[in-house]
């Protein structure tokens, strides 16, 4: 399947529009003259005649071409067309169907075997055009015969000459912005022009450009050859975003097939954008199953290329000298290199996160804007299925132990030197299973773990995301997988940090299994470790009860923090760091409050309750609210309250 595009101008193609909307008429009114007269006798009648311009291409015989249609096929769509726009054909179809007139108004198949020329019974057959490439929507439920079509709304915006594209693939393809590439250096014109050649004369190929998809510099300059390419060969470019596929099998052949269809409707090529490591399964599978041209920015490996037996493989090399970009300064381009290290984005949306960014005074300047817009971008859908905390605290608002800060802080450690230890000194070579962090965080409640989360994130400019388990966690077998590969899949564009809390009610032991719940318990499990183990970033697991995690879990666990309840001199740093200096205080005995067996994160509860006490009386916070503040709090808690000393009762 192949398609060309012409170039007109706007009058040329208002032009054709009204030629193509005159000949839809004209057709429509043929078929609505056939049917009344078959309706009017049992005898065979001649047949109006209709005969295409000799001088003018109507968009149906592109779409007949494009995607290889019978005549009997090619009218049938027409009909269905016809259903959706005139009305008096859609009543001379109803009559033949002994139907009274509705919304909508269905043509059978039985209805179209007997009355278009040529028919042939494998028309809706699956694996015909009609339905392969969804150009119509078949309902089977009454049987083959009186099998129902209705046009695809894509489809008939394309026969009506409407400008449109498929809303199905929002969020996953969007077509080049030519706007972002014109900021990108002129591309190396001879090596486009043999990309180009490559794919017009054997449109199946997959073009790789092994090199294009790690520094910055250099995946933008990829992007403008690969679209620059796709012109040489008379196509646009249509990127595809990999974190937005479906990780389901069948839904992602559907989608690819989308894919292929919009690209054959638009005279279009595939262009993808692979992470330096190599594609994803969910990328190589979509790879397999397309038949479009594909460039992709980075490159499979031998063992993905297998997948791919009809392709035809070019590798093309991104020359060095070729990316520096016009108007984007040596700094950006520099700070855009490190952040691209943690940020997986398309070159579009790399594009994007710089074209705002200028040279500052400051180089720590350019970084922090650099890195901000690529982590904004880097974050996908991950929003959507996670809550996104605002990591604002650092490690100077954690009260824990020596011990506890300096766990902490190794981790932050490995966060930051993990492309140095993996990449740099081959540590990731052999096996890629494992690089992840997984720390467990393990303590009372309101002891610092969901802090310590923060400021861990704050630390690495990371984003944290928390995990919502009752969204994860489903009753239905295998949903719960899906769930979490979903999650996964969106969180590793940006390697942000995932915080599971309470885990133990997820990650609990493995039961001995009794039943086929049982069995599908464990298989959750285990799924889970898998992704954990793979995961580039960092996974927090939080727990009140250590003892209930399963201890095949815990040998997955790098880093396990016990976070204490604080003592008496931690409760009263705690206190401290609680009243903002703005606050009004008046009388605050820290001393006395430290006494109170409170975690940090009920000190907080008590700390603000008093302050809106206070607010209420239009007067500083005073030491006699945050006793009736704690007090409440003990009542909360049902525990018995013993006033501090100095305290009245």
């Amino acid at each position: 399947m192949t398609a060309s595009t012409v170039t007109m101008n706007e009058s040329a193609i208002d032009a054709w529009s009204v030629r193509n909307q005159r000949w839809l008429s004209d057709r429509f009114a043929f078929w609505r003259e056939r049917l009344e007269r078959q309706a009017d006798t049992a005898a065979t009648v001649p047949e109006p005649a209709f005969d295409d311009p000799a001088d003018f291409q109507p968009a149906v015989r592109q779409i007949q071409s494009l995607f290889s249609l019978t005549t009997f096929e090619t009218e049938l769509l027409v009909l269905a067309a016809g259903l959706e726009i005139d009305s008096s054909l859609r009543h001379a179809v109803a009559h033949v169907q002994n139907m009274t007139v509705r919304q909508p108004v269905p043509l059978t198949f039985s209805v179209a075997l007997a009355l278009l020329a040529d028919p042939h019974w494998d028309a809706l057959a699956p694996q015909r055009p009609l339905r392969y490439w969804s150009l119509l929507d078949v309902d089977t439920s009454r049987g083959f015969a009186h099998a129902a079509a209705r046009i695809d709304e894509r489809i008939l915006h394309y026969l009506t000459g409407v400008a449109a594209s498929d809303e199905r693939l929002v969020g996953v393809a969007r077509f080049d912005d030519t706007s972002a590439n014109a900021r990108t250096s002129a591309v190396n014109d001879d090596l486009a022009e043999s990309i180009g050649l490559a794919l017009s004369a054997a449109p199946e190929s997959l073009v790789m450009l092994p090199n294009a998809a790690g520094e910055a510099a250099l995946k933008r300059t990829g992007r403008a050859l690969a679209r620059r390419a796709f012109e040489r060969a008379g196509l646009r470019a249509l990127w595809i975003d990999i974190a937005a596929l479906p990780t389901e099998p069948r839904e992602l052949i559907e989608l690819a097939r989308r894919i292929d269809r919009e690209a054959a409707l638009t005279g279009a090529g595939v262009a993808l954008v692979l992470e330096p490591e190599g594609a994803s399964a969910n990328a190589t599978r979509l790879i397999a199953a397309l038949r479009s041209a594909i460039v992709t920015l980075g490159a499979l490996s031998p063992a993905q290329l297998a997948d791919c037996p009809n392709r035809r493989v070019l590798r093309f090399n991104v020359p060095r000298e070729a990316t520096s970009p016009v108007d984007v300064p040596l700094e950006v381009e520099r700070a855009a290199s490190r952040a691209l290290q943690q940020f997986h984005v398309d070159a579009a949306a790399l594009d994007q996160a710089l074209a705002g960014v200028t040279t500052m005074d400051q180089e720590e300047e350019v970084d922090d804007r650099v890195w901000g817009g690529l982590r904004e971008a880097a974050r996908g859908g991950l929003d959507a299925l996670a809550q996104r905390l605002d990591s604002r605290a650092t490690f100077e608002d954690l009260v824990v132990p020596a011990s506890v800060s300096a766990q902490l802080h190794e981790i932050v450690s490995q966060l930051r030197h993990r492309q140095q230890v993996y990449d740099e000194w081959g540590f990731g070579d052999r096996d890629r299973r494992g690089l992840g962090i997984a720390a467990l965080f393990a303590g009372e409640s309101g002891t610092g773990k969901t802090l310590a989360a923060e400021a861990i994130a704050n630390a690495v400019r990371l984003d944290l995301y928390r995990i919502d388990l009752a969204s994860i966690v489903s009753k239905y077998i295998g949903e719960t997988e899906k769930n979490l590969s979903r999650l996964f899949d969106a969180a590793e564009r940006s390697g942000a940090v995932l915080l599971f809390d309470e885990a133990d009610a997820l990650f609990g032991k493995r039961s001995e299994v009794k039943d086929s719940h049982d069995r599908y318990a464990n298989i959750e499990v285990a799924y889970l470790l898998q992704r954990i183990e793979t995961y580039r970033g960092l996974a927090v697991l939080t727990t009140n009860m250590k003892s209930a995690l399963d201890r095949s879990f815990l040998r997955r666990i790098r880093f396990v923090v016990q976070f204490p309840f604080p003592d008496e001199a931690a409760r009263e740093q705690i206190w401290r760091r609680q009243f903002p200096a703005r606050a009004p205080i008046n009388g605050i005995d820290y001393g006395a409050l430290a006494k109170l067996q409170l975690s940090g994160g009920h000190i907080r509860s008590v700390a603000l309750n008093a302050a809106f006490r206070a607010a209420t009386h239009t007067r500083a916070i005073e030491h006699g609210d945050v006793v009736a503040s704690a007090r409440a709090e003990f009542a909360k808690l049902e525990r018995t309250f013993t006033p501090p000393p100095g305290t009245s009762a």
